[in-house]
């Protein structure tokens, strides 16, 4: 008991930092940086490829070293924690998978989340302790085990390929212009890699130093010129782009009642002087539980009848996948700072202040618009 205990406290203690990290700072805001979305989902495809048998991992040998003795509570509580720390190479990817999911959730859900994990792997061990014939029933490595392994990592980067693919709607949303030029980074990532190498491998292999003078060379160029076309094309890319939006700006405040409109402060303010019941559903292509809802609400009837029949009623979709995106100011104007969120303003309403809600119903949705008209 006692040593499943300890698992179980090794694992609340792994969603602690969760919880701390979602109460200093809104994981909103963080995850609206492309660049850590995409380095998680990067760090997730990394585990799964681990996890599949292409690599491993391996604690510092000090870690093996140290055995609590198990014949007392304290001990054995000690043991069951080195059980689970000692684990970790195996399956510490979870975690790193449900960080940043759970850093979403309330405290309470996250601490649940992690203690579950803690309760499951310290399982096997309480049941064992209580019959310990079971033991020889345990299967034994092999064709099988190695087929859930690869399963597991196969899902998992199914789960890196979510967050990579986040991380580049935000680069692209942050950064229009570059939504075209993704692929010759990419290309330029790579041949500064492959250059990288030759340049190492070039001087572990030989020491004459014209070889090692050609083939630097030769790995600068690879290396440079990919990177000087990139460079150019996204500086010309983005010049263009800043003359388009300049001339979408001054053309917008046209708006449909019948789809979901793309929010911009322009057309948003168009929809209020004309007297429209303006909803805004606050998302972001990164956020499952937006999806969840409207998916669940916003996209069926009666919602959705009403919604998209009722011509006093103007729907945006405020996307805030990037950091720059407009929906953060007005989130920000009615007191909000995170997603998921709905907000309603009724028509001609001088001071601003819609009704809104993070967990919303199909009634509660229909009730706020009957209330606003």
């Amino acid at each position: 008991l006692w040593m499943a205990l300890g698992v179980f406290a090794f694992w609340l203690a792994i969603g602690l930092p969760v919880v701390l990290f979602a109460s200093v700072t809104d994981p909103s805001r963080i995850f609206g940086i492309w660049w850590v979305t995409f380095g998680i989902g990067a760090v997730i495809g990394i585990m799964g490829v681990g996890i599949m048998g292409l690599f491993t991992l391996s604690l510092p040998q000090s870690a093996y070293m140290v055995n609590p003795k198990a014949d007392n509570a304290w001990g054995s509580f000690l043991f069951g924690v080195m059980t689970a720390v000692l684990g970790l190479p195996c399956f510490g990817f979870i975690a790193g998978a449900l960080f940043a999911g759970a850093a979403t959730l309330p405290p309470f859900m996250t601490l649940m989340i992690f203690g579950s994990i803690g309760i499951g792997m310290g399982a096997p061990y309480l049941i064992l302790a209580a019959f310990p014939k079971l033991v020889e029933r345990i299967p034994r490595t092999g064709p099988a085990s190695d087929l859930v392994k690869q399963i597991m990592g196969l899902m998992l980067l199914a789960a890196a390929a979510y967050f990579i693919g986040s991380g580049l709607i935000g680069l692209v949303a942050e950064k229009p212009w570059m939504a075209r030029l993704l692929h010759w980074w990419t290309i330029a990532f790579a041949l500064t890699m492959a250059g990288g190498w030759l340049c190492l491998r070039t001087f572990q292999i030989t020491k004459h130093p014209v070889q090692r003078l050609v083939w630097t060379c030769t790995a600068i160029i690879m290396a440079f010129v990919p990177i000087w076309y990139s460079i150019g094309a996204t500086n010309k890319a983005h010049q263009t782009w800043l003359a388009l939006e300049q001339a979408r700006i001054q053309s917008a405040g046209s708006f449909l009642t019948t789809i979901w409109n793309p929010y911009d402060p322009i057309t948003f303010e168009a929809a209020r002087e004309q007297g429209k019941i303006v909803v805004v559903d606050f998302t972001a292509e990164w956020c499952i539980n937006c999806k969840a809802l409207k998916a669940a609400v916003l996209d069926q009837d009666p919602v959705k009848k009403r919604l998209a029949e009722d011509d006093g009623i103007v729907m945006f979709t405020a996307d805030n996948t990037s950091r720059t995106a407009y929906g953060w100011e007005l989130m920000y104007e009615i007191g909000q700072t995170g997603i998921p969120l709905l907000a309603i303003w009724s028509p001609n309403d001088p001071l601003k202040e819609p009704w809104q809600s993070t967990a919303y119903t199909s009634d509660q949705v229909i009730a706020a618009l009957d209330d606003a008209q």
